[in-house]
């Protein structure tokens, strides 16, 4: 049984609606994780940010692309539905290609983080160009509740952090669990480096930022694999649309041509007259 039209037009409308929807959606969490990569990209490793601004782009063309859908099916306008249907052919093909990209990235995020992170702890604690290194550690640490790239003794050992050298027996404020100015001062046990000090975040970020990046990734991947779902029902109900509407357009365009035939014949020459 035929849908119809009618029918078909609230649903395509309703879905277009979702798809628009979806879009801020993505815009939003592409803004958020863009500017939380900011902040962590430096310690971590500075390639996740591009990931975050193509988020961004395809939220946005998808709310643009959204409302030229809705366009089309409230002017009930064919050409306007061809190029929603175009638009939406193109995203959805840069959406495979960004899961696939973003799958592929996640199975090769320990390498990326490990490498990242030991080469930015090195740099902790000093100033001038290398400051960007300290702020972004001291983000990770405070806000993920963790300290140092494998545990609070990376800052004991001499090959892994340059706070060696300068700060022995102390810790930066930012691993203390209540944070306090001079908090970490002499926190370490010199005589024991193994004990581990009390008041202070004692687990790794490695492995707490490897499970916070991996989950967001699994979560963007699996949301995108859904919503490619909802805009292969989007793109076949609206190309139904589309030929219903242009069946209708073409027949107006008929009646016109005929009407105007008819104009424009002398009432003697008419049939029936």
């Amino acid at each position: 049984m035929e849908i119809k039209e009618g029918t078909l037009s609230k649903i395509a409308y309703l879905l277009i609606l979702l798809i628009w929807l979806i879009g801020a959606a993505l815009t939003g969490i592409g803004v958020y994780l863009f500017l939380e990569t900011r902040e962590i990209g430096t310690c971590i490793n500075d390639e996740l940010a591009p990931l975050m601004v193509v988020l961004i782009a395809i939220g946005g063309v998808l709310l643009v692309t959204a409302m030229l859908g809705l366009v089309g099916v409230c002017k009930k306008k064919s050409v306007v539905l061809s190029g929603f249907l175009a638009a939406m052919i193109i995203v959805l093909l840069a959406q495979f290609a960004a899961v696939v990209i973003m799958f592929i990235f996640e199975s090769s995020v320990r390498y990326y983080m490990q490498d990242g992170m030991s080469h930015s702890l090195l740099f902790y604690g000093k100033g001038g160009d290398n400051a960007k290194f300290t702020e972004s550690w001291d983000y990770v640490q405070e806000n993920h509740k963790c300290c140092g790239q494998y545990g609070w003794a990376d800052y004991t050992t001499p090959n892994a952090s340059n706070w060696h050298s300068t700060n022995f027996g102390s810790l930066p404020d930012t691993c203390c669990k209540t944070k306090t100015d001079k908090c970490g001062s002499n926190v370490i046990d010199k005589s024991d480096l193994k004990k581990e000090p009390s008041g202070m975040y004692t687990e790794g970020c490695y492995d707490i930022m490897e499970d916070y990046i991996k989950n967001w990734m699994t979560i963007a991947g699996s949301g995108a694999l859904v919503f490619m779902f909802v805009q292969v029902m989007a793109i076949f109900l609206n190309i139904s649309l589309h030929r219903r509407y242009r069946e209708h357009e073409d027949y107006q365009l008929q009646s016109k041509k005929v009407k105007q035939v008819k104009d424009a014949q002398p009432d003697a020459q008419r049939p029936g007259v």
